[in-house]
């Protein structure tokens, strides 16, 4: 008999831009480079080509649907892929998908990963049980240790605490590398976000939500004496509503001429490489808060309260600045002390930062990581269920 190769199936509510979709496509790239079989189920988006590019099987099915009426028939889809595919192993990364697909793990006699990568907020009841489907995988991936910690406060049961484990988000050291971007791509940047050539410039690049920050970090800066430009990349992707009241906030805080609002980018890399410090603001903790992790990969001055993921990914003092939570007088401190750091300390700060992600979030060693779950998750089934049926595989 021809041995196989694990098939590994990860299911996501969908392909455009975000940190959950780039680490999908980094892992199916990372399951192809290391002899694995890799299918991927999502209701489409733009980033489909791109996951295809890896050596990935894409199949569009609408796994994010939350009406309970259209389940059944979305889990019998599922189920004729995953059988025809022959998986060993599905990984869901959403609550909507994992209400749908959990249950065909123990139909088709294979284990299930699950990851967290929201915010499990205090919250009622029934949503604590929706929450809950994603605590049920034979391994729970945790993408922070403040989310692992969130996981342990609402569900502290023991099963479930011992399945737990982090793996980090990791950064493409090839795509956010300043040697490896084309000047072209950045003086495209430059028109695109219209900058001005005398000022240093601060950057945040978020979705249109207000617990991103984006108040606080206009009223911080209205704090702040030193000479700036700032540009709110995403901020124009936001409704009329919103948009209005953060211009409205500005021009009150008679900051017009120094902050402007921009759409979002197709080219993060670029616009990174445009800016002299990078702000996360986030009022709430972000599980994890990739984008300070990418301007530091590119050796920016990355600056965040000090909650969430950004605690983890950010060295006070040494990678970045990390503000007291949610208070706009220390963030507007941080800011200051960023542009007021001298050359030579600027260049260490951004030498150390590199060396940093380097060393504790690449984008290889969250794949390892990750792909090491997947076997030992399939050997242990293995070994636990006597009913387990896989053909002989090839490590």
């Amino acid at each position: 008999m021809n041995k196989k190769k694990y098939t590994i199936a990860q299911i996501l509510p969908a392909l455009n831009t975000g940190g959950v979709e780039r680490g999908v496509i980094e892992i199916s790239k990372a399951l192809s480079d290391n002899g694995f079989n890799s299918i991927v189920i999502s209701s489409g988006g733009h980033m489909v080509p791109q996951l295809r590019r890896s050596g990935t099987k894409h199949y569009e099915i609408n796994v994010h649907s939350k009406n309970l009426l259209k389940w059944p028939q979305i889990r019998k889809q599922v189920k004729l892929i995953l059988e025809k595919e022959d998986v060993d192993l599905i990984h869901i990364c959403s609550r909507a998908p994992a209400w749908i697909v959990f249950p065909l793990g123990k139909v088709l006699g294979v284990p299930v990963v699950t990851s967290v990568h929201m915010r499990f907020r205090k919250t009622n009841l029934f949503k604590k049980y929706y929450n809950s489907i994603l605590t049920k995988g034979d391994k729970v991936i945790a993408i922070s240790k403040h989310i692992e910690k969130t996981i342990k406060e609402s569900f502290p049961q023991p099963s479930i605490k011992n399945k737990i484990t982090v793996i980090h988000r990791g950064v493409d050291l090839e795509l956010f590398n300043s040697d490896n971007i084309n000047p072209a791509r950045i003086i495209a940047q430059s028109k695109h976000l219209n900058l001005k050539d005398n000022s240093p410039v601060i950057m945040m690049a978020a979705r249109p939500a207000m617990w991103k920050g984006y108040l606080e970090l206009i009223r911080a800066l209205s704090l702040v004496k030193e000479n700036f430009q700032c540009i709110l990349i995403g901020a124009e992707n936001g409704s009329q509503n919103f948009q209005k009241f953060l211009i409205d906030k500005i021009i009150k805080l008679k900051l017009e001429t120094k902050i402007k609002l921009s759409k979002s980018t197709n080219d993060i890399q670029a616009a990174l490489m445009l800016s002299d410090i990078v702000v996360m603001p986030s009022i709430t903790p972000e599980p994890f808060g990739r984008i300070v992790l990418e301007a530091q990969a590119l050796g920016k001055i990355a600056i965040a309260f000090d909650h969430g993921g950004a605690s983890e990914t950010i060295i006070d003092g040494k990678s970045g600045f990390l503000a007291e939570p949610v208070k706009v007088e220390s963030l507007a401190e941080k800011i200051s002390m960023a542009l007021s750091l001298k050359k030579i300390n600027r260049e260490k700060m951004s030498e150390f930062s590199k060396k940093a992600v380097s060393k504790s979030f690449s984008h290889d060693r969250m794949c390892k990581d990750t792909l090491s779950i997947y076997k030992q998750c399939i050997l242990e089934y293995k070994a636990n269920n006597s009913n387990f049926i896989t053909n002989s595989i090839t490590k």
